[in-house]
């Protein structure tokens, strides 16, 4: 049969003054803080009510809530507007670049016609065709365009006679916005002197 231990007042001092001679066996003893005697405490901080002022308490209104909910809501959708915007002009941008160089293709092979006393082959550059535009296809994305060229021979001097060739093209491609389809239209022009 196991005895109960028992500690008396005197058991209990003596381990607590082992401890404290030891400092690295010290327990959560030594680290509180004496209780205050009963007596010591103010007869004021037991009686007195617990005051609190009506500005500490008080909180936000809900005509002030509405208010910031209101102002947080015009400032979230000016941000996500102008994102989108920009997201617009970023694209029509894209498109606009493709569709220079599509018109630019087109006054390079005007540049490789040959043009001399005995052969004009500015007589033969196709007047009008479809090419799509040089933009990112992902399925059936595909933009079209239509260039039209014009050419047209200018004189500009009369004395000896000296002509050249005016080649303008104009590149006209759609695009979609809000279920609405815009066109825009690149025009190059460029002139092209005689072989000699």
């Amino acid at each position: 049969m196991l005895r109960e231990a028992r500690w008396t007042d005197n058991d209990v001092q003596a381990k607590r003054a082992l401890f404290r001679g030891l400092p690295f066996m010290r327990t959560k003893y030594a680290a509180r803080r004496p209780a205050l005697k009963a007596g010591s405490v103010c007869k004021n901080q037991i009686t007195a009510p617990l005051k609190r002022s009506r500005r500490s308490i008080a909180a936000f209104t809900l005509a002030e809530i509405v208010v910031c909910i209101a102002i947080v809501a015009m400032l979230f959708g000016g941000i996500i507007t102008t994102y989108m915007q920009g997201a617009y002009r970023a694209e029509w941008a894209g498109y606009n670049l493709a569709a220079q160089a599509l018109a630019m293709q087109q006054i390079e092979q005007a540049k490789s016609a040959v043009w001399d006393a005995d052969h004009n082959e500015f007589t033969n550059l196709v007047r009008q065709s479809g090419a799509i535009l040089d933009l990112p296809i992902s399925g059936t994305n595909r933009v079209y365009a239509t260039n039209y060229v014009s050419v047209m021979q200018c004189q500009i001097s009369s004395g000896p006679d000296l002509f050249v060739q005016m080649v303008k093209v104009d590149t006209v491609w759609p695009y979609v916005r809000k279920d609405r389809i815009l066109y825009f239209t690149n025009t190059v022009a460029d002139y092209y002197a005689p072989d000699k």
